[in-house]
Parts: C-alpha cells; sequence; structure tokens
C-alpha cells in the first residue's frame, strides 16, 4: 500500500468502524446454528504455516465435537490444491469500499454460533490497515448478531502502528482476544487496556499425515545410523535488514556444513513450497555438491506432510516459527532462528526458549550446532512426548 493510501486508509478506518458499531446496535439478531464455528484465515493461502493454523483449527474442533467452518480472504482453490478442502472465500460479504462488512451478506454466508479469526502476525499492522478493519467489522458484526466472537492465535509487535491500534481500539468490548504468547499478551494489554487470554499457536493441533514420501525420508533417517537434524530455511530473511539472498544462503550454507561435520545427517526441508519466496530453490542450493549419503533435501507436499516429516528427526533447526510449532508439539527438540520477535514467546510454551537465537545477531555456526547437541542431550533425559496442552481444546473454543 501507497504511502498516500495508507494516510487515507489510516484515517478513516476509525470512522468507518464506530460509525458501524452504532448502526449494528440498532439491528436484529439472527438465527444461529450452535456447535458450529466459523474460522477466517490470516490471508490468502500461503506458506505452511497458514495451513498449520487452518487445519490446526479444523482439527481442535472436530475434537471438541464440533462443526468448523473455514474462511479465506481470496478463493479457497489454492488450499484445496494442497489439500486443505471446503474452505470458502470471505470477499464476498466485504462492503463496498474494501473497510468493512455487510452484516446481511455474513448473516447469508454462515450461521455459526462461534466466529474466530486467526490474527497471526497480521493484527499489529505490519501488513497494512485495511485487513485489520475488515476484521474489527467481521467481529463487531458477528456480536452484534448474537454469535460468540474472538481474536485469536496472534502475535504483537512491541512497536504497533498507531493506525491499527486505533483500529482495535473500536472492537465491541464483548469479543474476546487470545494472544498466542505471553509476551504479546502483555504489549497488546498495555496498549488496549482490556482484558487478553494467551494460549500457544493453534497449529499445535494439527494431525502429522504419514504419507509415502513421509515413510521414504523416515526410513532414510534411520538408515543413517546417526542423529538428524532437520534444517528449515527462509528465503524471506534476504529481506531482513537488508541481508539479501547471497548472505541467506551463504549462513544457511555454513550451519549445513557445520551440523554434518559435528556428526548429525542433515535434511534440508522447504516449509513454503511456493514459486516465490523460493524457499524451494534456497533448499537445493544449500545441498548442492554435498554428500547425498549425509545431506538431502525433503519437500513436502503440505503442512500435514511437513510435520510427519519433522516428527521424524533428531532435532529441528528452523528460521519459520510453525515448524518449530510442528516439531515441538511432537516433542521434537528444536532451536529457532528467530527474526521478528515471535520465536521466543511460542518457544516458550514448551520450555526450549533457551534454544532460541537471533537472526540479526548472526549466530556462528558453532553456535547453532551446539545448541542442538545440547537439544538432543536434553530430550534424551527425559521421554519425548506431546505436550499435554495439546490434548484438551483451544481456550478459546470453550
Amino acid at each position: 500500500m501507497g504511502n498516500l493510501n495508507r494516510l487515507v486508509a489510516g484515517r478513516t478506518v476509525p470512522v468507518v468502524v464506530s460509525t458501524q458499531r452504532q448502526l449494528l446496535g440498532r439491528g436484529k439478531r439472527i438465527d444461529i446454528e450452535s456447535g458450529v464455528t466459523a474460522v477466517l484465515s490470516p490471508a490468502s493461502y500461503g506458506s505452511f504455516g497458514d495451513e498449520g493454523m487452518m487445519q490446526g483449527s479444523r482439527d481442535s474442533i472436530l475434537a471438541a465435537h464440533g462443526r468448523p467452518e473455514l474462511f479465506t480472504p481470496g478463493d479457497g482453490e489454492s488450499w484445496s490444491e494442497m489439500g486443505v478442502d471446503g474452505v470458502a472465500s470471505f470477499d464476498g460479504v466485504i462492503a463496498v469500499g474494501g473497510m468493512h462488512v455487510d452484516a446481511r451478506k455474513f448473516a447469508r454466508l454462515t450461521s455459526a454460533a462461534r466466529v474466530v479469526v486467526l490474527g497471526a502476525d497480521s493484527i499489529d499492522g505490519a501488513y497494512g490497515i485495511r485487513s485489520i478493519a475488515q476484521r474489527v467489522s467481521l467481529l463487531n458484526v458477528a456480536v452484534a448478531q448474537g454469535r460468540s466472537a474472538e481474536l485469536a492465535n496472534f502475535s504483537f509487535r512491541k512497536h504497533a502502528s498507531q493506525d491499527a491500534l486505533a483500529a482495535l481500539r473500536h472492537l465491541d468490548p464483548r469479543v474476546r482476544l487470545t494472544a498466542r504468547d505471553r509476551n504479546s499478551q502483555k504489549r497488546i494489554v498495555a496498549a488496549l487496556r482490556r482484558e487478553v487470554g494467551v494460549f500457544p499457536d493453534v497449529a499445535a493441533y494439527m494431525q502429522p499425515s504419514s504419507t509415502s514420501a513421509v515413510e521414504e525420508l523416515s526410513d532414510w533417517i534411520v538408515s543413517r545410523g546417526r542423529p538428524t537434524a532437520v534444517l528449515v530455511p527462509n528465503t524471506h530473511l534476504a529481506a531482513f535488514n537488508g541481508t539479501g539472498h547471497e548472505e541467506v544462503r551463504r549462513r544457511f550454507a555454513s550451519y549445513v556444513s557445520a551440523l554434518v561435520g559435528a556428526g548429525f545427517a542433515v535434511v534440508v526441508l522447504a516449509h513454503d513450497i511456493r514459486e516465490e519466496p523460493g524457499d524451494v530453490a534456497l533448499s537445493h542450493e544449500l545441498v548442492a555438491g554435498a554428500d547425498p549419503r549425509t545431506c538431502r533435501v525433503a519437500v513436502p507436499r503440505n503442512a500435514q506432510e511437513a510435520k510427519g516429516m519433522l516428527g521424524a528427526a533428531s532435532v529441528v533447526v528452523t528460521a519459520r516459527m510453525h515448524a518449530g510449532v510442528a516439531a515441538l508439539s511432537q516433542g521434537i527438540p528444536c532451536v529457532g532462528l528467530d527474526y521478528v520477535d515471535k520465536f521466543t514467546g511460542q518457544f516458550e510454551w514448551y520450555g526450549a526458549d533457551r534454544y532460541v537465537v537471533a537472526w540479526e545477531d548472526k549466530p556462528s555456526p558453532d553456535h547453532v550446532t551446539g545448541l542442538a547437541q545440547q537439544a538432543v542431550e536434553a530430550a534424551a533425559v527425559r521421554e519425548m512426548s506431546t505436550p499435554s496442552f495439546v490434548n484438551a481444546p483451544p481456550s478459546w473454543l470453550l
């Protein structure tokens, strides 16, 4: 969004959402269907992280004997291609101007008694203000229609945009808020001065799949006769603080080399298989010329297959947070390469925050490898298991 558009949107959003709230107060409640939960994705289909949150929501709702209805910005076809069926478009309920939800159209779209908006890292202004305005409007419409409504599963940076805060302050007080880590909870409570709950990222609830690709990789890992580290790179880091692709490639390549030198077999796993930003291409670059007996690439079809693959590792070293969630939620030790201040809060749920290092601090290959070795040794002392909270529904379902 250009600077002028940001300025116009930033000034328009508080007026739009506050005016709509006043009008909604005069509206009628609708007939709603108990036991049905509508979930809105943070964005159109993107990385496996987005898919993990949607699959985790669906799996947790089903486990609680409810019926999920999944919605997305954009069309649902991309989701279906990745194996997430039944995702419908949310776009048809957006009113003219693109800033708010048409209440009548939303009533026709779903009769769900509960509406959950997954915030992820999109509600603090990092990706613009228009989507925040739409979600605030949606939640306000939902409670005005007699539904339960929750803004859930979000991170909140230290320095949220003032436009985002202005929009969030117009949330109806009946809308519940649940952050996905305690650091985010503290920040948004301080910013909005309202009660906010906290619960681990819902992607932990996604069930891993056991496909032929998972079985083949598992067999390869077992046949190595040594511990295996799965390294998950992130091409987005090339744009982080002007790092650039070559520097990102060099640093990840040095981690591969160090892990192999420390006695690990290494699998480089792409956790985003879109052509852009380019994680698949980077993964292949990182193993080019390496000994195939100790180093290889894995390109999962979808998030569930990725989780199955990560579950076969001795340790995961990841620059993508949701790969960390997929590993830790199965009891697999993990080292996090944090770049947007959201890893630590999530790893804390699993007692693994001591294995998080900041990408911007340029952790050395020896340091990262040492953390991987420590994580493996610590896991050997205790029995690896699924964390207890994964066996109960998320708090925002209760």
